[in-house]
């Protein structure tokens, strides 16, 4: 048991000393415009992807910001070893603060689970990806068919 948690340990940092020597999951500032970009944010418990912010390009803003377009972001649950994606958020572009973790737009959003049970809609939001605390400012339109939490049985499908 003690050999498995410093071997997924040992992992996890390869990993992330991977993505680091790479550049990949980061646009640096003065860097100019970059494609195919990731921004994950990992549990510091466990190890775990708790969400992962992609876009299309990305592109330097204001001091500590990258603007992101064609945004799509992943919040992940776990059910024994496995990797669920929960809940997923699409926009055209949006602000991502690479100190604070927050991603914000004032364009339009949409929000939905995996499964297509939960859509929420609107416009403007602010996603903080330390706390996965989602807020959606005006015009918020849901449809819910069964709810925005996976219950066990539907991790298990």
């Amino acid at each position: 048991m003690m050999a498995d948690v410093s071997k997924l340990r040992a992992g996890v940092l390869l990993l992330l000393l991977f993505l680091v020597a790479t550049g990949a999951a980061q646009a640096v500032p003065g860097q100019g415009l970059q494609k195919a970009v990731k921004f994950p944010e990992y549990d510091r418990q466990t190890g775990r992807l708790k969400s992962l912010l992609s876009g299309d390009t990305a592109t330097p803003s204001a001091e500590g910001e990258v603007l992101v377009t064609g945004v799509r972001l992943e919040t992940y649950t776990y059910e024994g070893g496995r990797q669920i994606v929960d809940l997923i958020i699409e926009t055209p572009k949006c602000l991502f603060n690479l100190r604070s973790r927050v991603a914000s737009s004032t364009d339009r959003m949409k929000a939905f689970r995996a499964d297509g049970a939960a859509t929420l809609e609107g416009r403007g939001f602010e996603w903080s990806q330390k706390t996965s605390l989602l807020l959606i400012q005006s015009d918020v339109r849901s449809v819910l068919l069964s709810g925005f939490t996976l219950s066990a049985a539907e991790r298990q499908k």
